[in-house]
């Protein structure tokens, strides 16, 4: 039986900025032609066991790297992938088109004339109806592989455990700022078993997004997309929502690479003040909505914890009392399917908490007044 890491342990493992690496940061090497890669494959190419599905906008300087890492991959099974560029104008297209070129049978663009993100519509959305494996390999284009059995290992792990729905390793973070690199989301030095709880809890942030592999749950498919159809971010919600269906499965190899502010991407963004409370307002509301699709599924109240985190930075952002107190109405007025009366307990909780760690400090406080005197 594999050992489960519960949200308590996970909360001890960094999901960013990690320990510093020595050395230098491994890349994917230049990938083979298209017949050495099929050489080993087995079955029926038109049904790939595994579909990558990648999403680019504007990655002209990582998209190569990105496809590089996909076709490494050793495996014997085959695989497809699904690329989704959303009209990027950086010459991201051009990359793509020229891999699909030399990589006809594996590689499939979905290439957009109009931006859908900008329009409320995820990538997502045009790639799970033409994905043909029964696992899902997810990558941003400014993200990549760097170990060649990543596909083959958590295939096997998909295998050899039937109820699991997710599979993921930790993986090495890489600060373009900075130039620096770490290893994030390293719970266990072997196989183990993620809790529903930690994965939710954490926020999105327990599994890296170029780690992440799932299997794909047909009769869930539309149910899924339509749950988060509103969120300002989607790797949360795709996490959480197939964590509810099964289990999370670990492995200890860091096979792949997240960048973290890289041009254009999600972490570059979060810097400008309002920016971050207009996040934390959506985030309530559509976890609210989330939860509302899912509320059925076991383990499901966990969503209160990631709420409540979004619920205390959104009252508690820089401000007067007053606009606090605003924004205390307006966040349990976002709320709709989960109960304003489990927050208001938690808030409580949360008080008596931080009240009573107040009390603990004072004698020790008031000893070290006294010793200073």
């Amino acid at each position: 039986m594999l050992a489960e890491v519960s949200y308590s342990q996970a909360q001890g493992t960094p999901v960013t900025g990690g320990a510093l690496e020595e050395g230098p940061i491994p890349v994917p090497p230049a990938p083979a032609d298209e017949a050495t890669i099929m050489a080993d494959w087995e079955g029926n190419l038109s049904t790939p066991r595994v579909s990558v599905m990648c999403f680019a906008f504007n990655h002209g300087d990582y998209i190569a790297m990105a496809l590089d890492g996909f076709l490494m991959q050793r495996t014997r099974f085959p695989f497809e992938i699904v690329v989704h560029d959303d009209a990027s104008t950086d010459g991201t297209r051009e990359i793509i088109e020229d891999y699909a070129a030399r990589y006809p049978s594996i590689i499939r663009p979905i290439l957009q004339d109009v931006n859908q993100y900008s329009q409320h519509v995820w990538p997502i959305t045009f790639c799970m109806p033409v994905m043909r494996g029964d696992i899902i390999a997810y990558c941003e284009g400014d993200d990549y592989w760097v170990k060649a059995d990543k596909l083959a290992r958590q295939v096997a792990l998909f295998d050899a455990n039937p109820r699991a729905t997710v599979c993921f390793h930790p993986a090495i973070e890489y600060d373009e700022h900075r130039d620096e690199h770490s290893i994030i989301c390293r719970y266990a030095d072997s196989v183990a078993r993620l809790s529903p709880e930690a994965i939710i809890g954490l926020r999105g942030g327990s599994i890296p997004s170029p780690a992440l592999t799932f299997r794909r749950v047909e009769s869930h498919v539309d149910a899924m997309l339509e749950s988060y159809r509103g969120a300002p971010i989607m790797d949360f919600f795709l996490q959480a929502y197939m964590a509810l269906l099964g289990e999370t499965l670990y492995y200890e190899d860091a096979a792949c690479v997240y960048r973290r502010n890289a041009k254009g991407s999600w972490t570059s963004q979060q810097q400008d003040h309002e920016v971050e409370q207009r996040y934390q307002r959506d985030m309530l509301a559509a976890i609210d909505t989330f939860y509302g699709a899912t509320r059925t599924l076991p383990e499901a109240d966990t969503l209160y914890i990631p709420l409540y985190h979004y619920f205390k930075q959104y009252v508690m952002a820089p401000g007067t009392t007053q606009q606090r107190l605003a924004n205390f109405r307006r966040g349990l007025g976002y709320l709709h399917h989960m109960q304003r009366n489990k927050v208001l307990s938690l808030v409580r909780r949360d008080m008596f908490a931080k009240l009573t760690r107040r009390k603990a400090a004072t004698p020790g406080q008031a000893k070290d007044t006294e010793a200073a005197a």
